[in-house]
């Protein structure tokens, strides 16, 4: 299904992951959510970047809202009033959206599911961090990241890098000697696809290229992921919401995913 000309694949999550756990050849995966995809119609050049990929999964729910608007011949007018029923689907209805949409394959839990299954593998993986010292909270988090991930993660043989420009060729150099087989980058939307892109060119060794945000704070409690019932009713957006600092800023990245996006979504269709 393509939106604003972006076509994300359709995948069964386990077949979906035991492709890529092959690490037979190079793979790179991202993971569009609405404000990505958004952001395509107004940046060519993150588009382009996006093409670069061998699989681009949806990962957010309101995405399935698009796929409905979508996927069928109504005008758009009629596409307005079915709205609430499209909604239905997305909570009453989600075997019958995964059936004909394939699954949500959420960033989080892909990121989980390929660290344990390098924990238990003995595969070594690299994560790339974002540098910016002007984000105090992230910077202590950062001093402490490699100890927490390994309490989490004992038996885990990874190399942790805060990446910025001037120290850039270094750290691709030590990821192209290592024997590193997976890449997490958690630069933030744009700069991690830019540099997965950048650093594949120099890198063989490295067979699975994952784009992934945030996911590894879960992993270290420095963000508070929502518990498990509130994911599984596609909630999780409302718990991060209530929960998390800066609320104005939350709230207008919800207004755009949900609104913007839809509306976006209905001037394509």
């Amino acid at each position: 299904m393509q939106i604003f000309w972006i076509k994300l694949d359709k995948l069964k999550y386990e077949t979906f992951l035991n492709v890529l756990l092959k690490l037979d050849k190079q793979k790179i995966v991202f993971t569009p959510n609405p404000e990505i995809l958004l952001k395509t119609k107004t940046d060519k050049e993150f588009k382009e970047l996006l093409k670069n990929a061998n699989f681009l999964t949806p990962d957010w729910i309101g995405l399935y809202v698009a796929f409905q608007i979508l996927n069928n011949n109504h005008w758009r007018i009629i596409n307005i009033f079915l709205l609430p029923y499209f909604f239905f689907n997305l909570f009453f209805r989600r075997k019958f959206l995964y059936s004909k949409y394939g699954d949500r394959i959420c960033g989080s839990d892909l990121t989980k599911d390929i660290v344990l299954a390098s924990e238990e593998n003995w595969i070594k993986i690299t994560i790339i961090d974002l540098y910016n010292p002007t984000d105090l909270k992230k910077v202590e988090s950062q001093k402490v990241f490699p100890s927490l991930l390994k309490k989490t993660f004992p038996k885990l043989d990874f190399d942790y890098f805060i990446y910025e420009d001037s120290k850039k060729e270094d750290i691709i150099n030590k990821i192209s000697s290592s024997k590193s087989k997976i890449l997490f980058s958690t630069l933030g939307m744009k700069k991690q696809e830019q540099s997965i892109v950048e650093i594949m060119q120099s890198c063989n060794n490295i067979k699975l290229w994952l784009g992934i945000w945030s996911s590894f704070d879960y992993f270290i409690w420095f963000q508070k992921r929502a518990p498990k019932l509130i994911r599984t009713i596609w909630l999780e957006w409302l718990y991060r919401l209530l929960t998390w600092p800066r609320k104005i800023d939350r709230m207008k990245r919800l207004y755009n995913a949900i609104f913007v996006f839809v509306w976006e979504v209905f001037r394509e269709k």
